[in-house]
C-alpha cells in the first residue's frame, strides 16, 4: 500500500494533514514525516501514522523502527489465516493475529536481540553504553516458553498491512527496549532515540514543545492521549515488570496486574487511578510518581530520566534530582514508604564513614589497600573524549578503582586489596563487569528471562588496557591480589551483584549482607514522551547456580555494628522500629587489615594440607 509522504513540517502533531489512506481493516490514518534525534543531533527522518481513531497518538512500525535504528531488516508476510508474521534474519519469527490484537514470539531473544558483539552502529545502537565493555555470547539453557501480549486488554489498537506492523510509538519502545536501556520517545514535535541518562538529564528542549506548554497553561491532554498513557503505564508494568519483591504492591500487581492492584487501595486507589487518566497534566505526572516511586518502589523503579515536576502556574516543565515536593499527601506517602525509609537510614552508613575516613578513595594498612567504590557510575562523555584522544584517563568509579590498583601494585608490601562497597548505590553494569575483569579474570554474568523461563549466561569481553582495541593483550591485565569486598545493607543493585560474583571469584566478603536490586533496569516510556525506571522481567541476575540473588551476599566474616539507644528511642517514637547502628569497627584500617590476613593465611593452610 501506497504511503503518503508529507513534504512540508508541522510544528504539533495535532495538526495533521489533510490526505490519508484507508487500511484494509477500513482505518483512515495520516502521515508526518519527523525528525530524529540523538545525542541532541539531527540523525535522520521516520515517517509516523495517525490514525482517525486516535489522531494525538503517533504510530511507527515495526519493521521500519528495526531497520532504521537496530539496522536489522525484517520480512513481512500474510498467512492465509488472516495472521501476519514478521521473520528476521535468522528465521525468528514474531506473528501477530489482528482479531485477536496480540502478538506472540515464539522466542523472544531469538528475535529482538542484536547479534553479538556489536561494537559501535549507528543512532549509537549497541549492546552496552560504553565501549570498554561488549558482550560476547548469551546462552540459554532451555527453549524459550512462547510470549503472547495481548493489545486489545488495555485497549491499544495494533494495525497491518502488507509492509509492517504499527503501535504506538510508546507502545513499540516498551517492547523493543534492551539491556543497554536503548528506547525512542516522540515529544510531539520530534523522535529521540536515546538511552537512559545516568545523571537524570534529558536532551535540551526535549519537555519545551508548544503542546507541553499550552498543558501547562490549563489546556487539556487530548483524550486518546490520556487513554494511551494509562494503557501503557498498565501494559508495561504487567507484561515486562521483574517483581523483585520488595514494593508494597508488587505481589498484588503479580497476581491481578496494575490496573485492579490500583483498585484493591480502595478509595487511595481509585483517586489515582483518576489522576493517571486525568486531562490536567500535573495531576497525570503527580500519580505517576507517587504509584512508580510509593507503590511499585523497589529502589530500581520510579520516576526518571524526565523527572518532570510540574509547579503551580509554571511555564515550562523543570527537571529536578531529589525530592519532588507534589501535595502534602504524597510527600507524607513517599516519605513513610518502606523503600525510602530504608534508603534514608543507609545514608546514616554514609555519614559514619566519612566520619571515620573523610573522602579518601585509597587507603593502605600494612599489607592491605582499601579502595572505595561508591557506585558503579561511568563518565560516559569523558570516556567517548579518552576513546577519540581527546580526553584524559576517567576519574570516575572505574578509574578510582583502577588509579588504586595501580598504586597497590606499585608498593611490593601490599598483598591484600579491599574493595569498599559499604556506601555503594549501584550504577552500570558495564563498570561492575570491566572491574570484575580486571581484579578476578571474571567474564560471565548470569541471569533469568523471566518472560520464557530460562537462565541466561552473558559472556563479555573488556578492553582492559583501555586501547580501544579487543585483543589478546587485554588478558595480559590483571592485578593479582588477595582480594576482599566490605558490605552493608547500604550495598545495592551492582553493588549488591558484585560482591556475589567476586566471592565465586575467590574474593572474602566481609561485613553485613547486602540489600538485593536483582532487576536490570527497563526503561518505559509514555505517549507524550516521558520516560521512567523499573525493574526489568527481562533481565534479572543471579549467581552462577542460577540462584536469585535479591536476598543478598553470604557475608565470609561478619562484623558486629553496635546500635545507639538514644537515637533508637527516638526512633520508635516515630515508629521506626530499625535502629541506627554503629559501623566503627567497618571502617577501622587495621581490623580490616587483620580480618583479610587471617582469612588468607586460613586458605593457604587449607590448600596445603588438600
Amino acid at each position: 500500500m501506497k504511503k503518503i509522504m508529507i513534504l512540508f513540517a508541522m510544528i504539533m502533531c495535532m495538526c495533521l494533514p489533510a490526505f490519508a489512506e484507508e487500511t484494509e481493516s477500513g482505518t483512515e490514518y495520516s502521515e508526518k514525516t519527523v525528525k530524529v534525534l540523538t545525542d541532541g543531533k539531527e540523525a535522520g527522518e521516520l515517517v509516523l501514522r495517525f490514525y482517525d481513531v486516535t489522531p494525538n497518538v503517533p504510530y511507527l512500525g515495526m519493521n521500519e523502527y528495526s531497520t532504521y535504528l537496530k539496522k536489522m531488516p525484517l520480512s513481512m508476510q500474510e498467512k492465509e489465516d488472516g495472521t501476519f508474521v514478521l521473520e528476521n534474519g535468522i528465521r525468528a519469527e514474531l506473528i501477530f493475529d489482528p482479531d485477536a490484537v496480540t502478538i506472540t514470539v515464539p522466542d523472544w531473544n531469538a528475535f529482538f536481540d542484536m547479534p553479538l558483539p556489536l561494537e559501535n552502529q549507528a543512532i549509537g545502537w549497541k549492546d552496552t553504553a560504553t565501549r570498554f565493555i561488549r558482550i560476547t555470547d548469551v546462552e540459554f539453557d532451555k527453549e524459550a516458553a512462547p510470549v503472547t501480549l495481548d493489545f486489545d486488554e488495555y485497549g491499544i489498537q495494533v494495525y497491518a498491512d502488507e509492509s509492517d506492523i504499527y503501535l504506538p510509538v510508546s507502545t513499540l519502545s516498551n517492547i523493543m527496549t534492551d539491556t543497554a536501556t536503548n528506547h525512542v520517545l516522540y515529544n510531539g514535535e520530534n523522535l529521540y532515540v536515546q538511552r537512559m541518562s545516568l545523571d537524570g538529564s534529558s536532551p535540551e528542549g526535549l519537555y519545551e514543545t508548544e503542546a507541553l506548554k499550552a498543558q501547562l497553561q490549563g489546556e487539556k491532554r487530548p483524550e486518546d492521549v490520556v487513554k494511551q498513557c494509562y494503557a501503557d503505564l498498565c501494559f508495561n508494568i504487567d507484561n515486562f515488570f521483574g517483581h523483585p519483591g520488595k514494593a508494597p504492591l508488587d505481589e498484588t500487581v503479580a497476581e491481578m496486574g496494575l490496573d485492579q492492584a490500583l483498585d484493591s487501595l480502595g478509595n487511595k486507589g481509585k483517586k489515582l487511578k483518576a489522576k493517571l487518566q486525568s486531562e490536567d497534566l500535573s495531576e497525570y505526572l503527580s500519580a505517576l510518581y507517587e504509584v512508580l516511586m510509593v507503590y511499585l518502589g523497589d529502589g530500581h523503579t520510579l520516576f526518571s530520566g524526565a523527572s518532570a515536576v510540574i509547579t503551580e502556574n509554571a511555564e515550562s516543565v523543570d527537571t529536578v534530582f531529589g525530592l519532588p515536593l507534589i501535595g502534602l499527601d504524597f510527600t507524607a506517602d513517599l516519605i513513610s514508604s518502606p523503600i525510602y525509609m530504608k534508603q534514608a537510614l543507609h545514608e546514616i552508613i554514609t555519614l559514619q564513614r566519612n566520619e571515620a575516613w573523610g573522602n579518601d578513595t585509597y587507603r593502605e594498612s600494612g599489607n592491605t589497600a582499601i579502595i572505595r567504590l561508591d557506585s558503579f557510575m561511568p563518565d560516559e562523555a569523558a570516556w567517548e573524549l579518552y576513546y577519540e584522544g581527546e580526553g584524559d584517563f576517567p576519574q570516575d568509579s572505574l578509574g578510582i578503582v583502577l588509579s588504586g590498583l595501580k598504586r597497590a601494585s606499585e608498593n611490593p608490601d601490599i598483598e591484600n586489596v579491599i574493595l569498599d562497597l559499604s556506601c555503594n548505590s549501584g550504577g552500570s553494569p558495564d563498570v561492575m563487569m570491566a572491574i570484575l575483569a580486571v581484579a578476578t579474570g571474571q567474564t560471565q554474568l548470569y541471569g533469568i528471562h523471566k518472560l520464557t523461563g530460562r537462565n541466561m549466561t552473558f559472556t563479555f569481553e573488556a578492553d582492559t588496557n583501555f586501547d580501544g582495541i579487543y585483543d589478546e593483550k587485554d588478558k595480559e591485565v590483571k592485578y593479582d591480589f588477595n582480594y576482599g569486598v566490605l558490605v552493608t545493607r547500604h550495598a545495592f543493585s551492582c553493588g549488591n551483584l558484585f560482591p556475589i560474583i567476586a566471592q565465586e571469584a575467590g574474593a572474602v566478603l566481609i561485613g553485613e549482607p547486602s540489600s538485593g536490586g536483582s532487576c536490570c533496569v527497563q526503561v518505559g516510556t509514555d505517549a507524550e514522551g516521558f520516560t521512567y525506571m523499573m525493574s526489568s522481567a527481562q533481565w534479572q541476575l543471579t549467581d552462577s547456580e542460577g540462584n536469585a540473588v535479591e536476598g543478598g551476599c553470604t557475608i565470609d566474616m561478619p562484623i558486629e555494628t553496635k546500635n545507639n539507644k538514644t537515637i533508637d528511642s527516638i526512633l520508635s517514637a516515630f515508629g521506626v522500629d530499625e535502629g541506627l547502628p554503629r559501623y566503627d569497627n567497618y571502617f577501622d584500617d587495621a581490623y580490616l587489615e587483620q580480618l583479610m590476613n587471617e582469612w588468607f593465611q586460613v586458605e593457604a593452610q587449607e590448600d596445603v594440607a588438600a
